[in-house]
């Protein structure tokens, strides 16, 4: 697993609603939003917003505008990388430097 580390900003359910190819019925998801930083090769860093499917909104609630850590994991989807939080993963305060 790879440990995300960032801030909270925002929490909320996206409403359900239906596939438009299969016509298939899809619930409410519970969501959570992470500003991280990256560093680049070049020593720069970058801000990235990271919105992440969770199984409770509720678990991130009390750590609004906090930095945090969480286990999440990674896949390719193309040239893109789609992170995941890992299943019963919970957000922990993260250490301050």
């Amino acid at each position: 697993m790879i440990k995300l580390e960032g801030t909270v900003l925002n929490v909320f359910t996206q409403q359900g609603g239906k596939d438009k190819k299969t016509g298939d019925q899809f619930a409410d998801r519970d969501k959570v939003q992470i500003l991280g930083a990256m560093d680049l090769p070049n020593g720069d860093v970058k801000n990235e917003l990271f919105t992440l499917s969770v199984e409770n909104y509720r678990d991130f609630k009390d750590f609004l505008n906090q930095k945090i850590c969480i286990a999440v994991g990674a896949m390719a989807s193309g040239r893109n990388v789609i992170f995941y939080v890992a299943k019963g993963a919970k957000p922990v305060l993260a250490e301050q430097m």
